[in-house]
């Protein structure tokens, strides 16, 4: 028997008739379970545009599933099809079962259908024609039933799930492409970023600030003027500049009168204030 490899654990076929019964309720579940196998991811794929044209409610529902027992949806199916589908089968399964005990030589599920001249005239090649047609439902029925399992626990359609077996690769790539994914955005300037994380011209303006406003010597705005100028230079590409600092009078040499000395650190300490927050808004 085609595809008989002494698989029966359970010790089903007790007899030669209990093999041929099972293999004939074989047969027809694989032949089945190849249709089901082939049309269940076509169905997903074309179903909504088949109803678009002819101008039919689709049967998918809002994942693009197909009816099932577990997915639901079979109330949509019309009842026309139910009873044509147990007609169908009940009619093939009687004539089988006929067949089986009376035909000499009955080759389970062989009703001599061949339009198209396929089956080989030899018995060898006959037999390797079986086998192939048991091997490929057999691996039918477990792959109906993962569709089955997958769509269940996964809520997607398996067109969706594996699109790279169902679809064109021209429109998977287009849909990986179109899925959301994009590269973060970095700066593109090596400058920016080092004036936004260093900002040692500001530094250098409030140590200036600093030493200018603890010299016993000499009050000079001049240095401090310089520093505040570079700085805002140094932070144009980040911040805007601070508005134009004038140039205060020339330098006045000591001594000096308490009046001149009090105005001026008032002035130094503004300063220092500005500074202070250009450089918190840089950082």
């Amino acid at each position: 028997m085609a595809g008989d490899v002494g698989f029966d654990p359970l010790g089903f076929a007790k007899s030669s008739l209990d093999l041929k019964t099972y293999r004939e309720a074989e047969i027809k579940h694989a032949r089945l379970a190849m249709l089901a196998a082939a049309g269940w991811p076509v169905s997903e794929l074309f179903d909504k545009k088949i109803a678009a044209v002819l101008g039919m409610n689709a049967v998918l529902d809002s994942a693009g599933r197909v009816p099932s027992v577990l997915n639901g949806g079979l109330e949509k199916i019309s009842p026309f099809y139910w009873i044509g589908c147990i007609v169908f089968a009940g009619a093939a399964d009687l004539y089988g079962m006929s067949q089986l005990s009376k035909k000499e030589g009955y080759v389970a599920g062989d009703f001599s259908f061949d339009p198209f001249g396929l089956m080989p005239k030899d018995a060898e090649g006959r037999k390797r024609m079986q086998t192939a047609e048991i091997k490929n439902g057999r691996l039918a029925m477990i792959a109906i039933t993962a569709f089955a399992a997958q769509e269940f626990v996964t809520h997607i359609a398996i067109v969706d799930q594996a699109p790279i077996f169902f679809k064109p690769i021209w429109q998977v790539v287009s849909e990986f492409s179109q899925s959301g994914y994009s590269m973060p955005d970095y700066p593109d300037t090596p400058a920016v970023i080092d004036a936004v994380t260093q900002t040692p011209p500001i530094d250098a303006a409030v140590e200036a600030a600093k030493a200018l406003s603890s010299t016993a010597d000499t009050v000079t705005a001049a240095p401090l003027a310089d520093a505040v100028s570079e700085a805002a230079t140094a932070v144009s590409p980040i911040v805007e500049a601070p508005p134009a600092v004038v140039a205060p009078p020339a330098p006045v040499s000591l001594p000096v009168d308490d009046a001149e000395l009090v105005a001026a650190k008032k002035r130094i300490a503004e300063l220092e204030s500005k500074l202070n927050m250009i450089s918190g808004l840089v950082r």
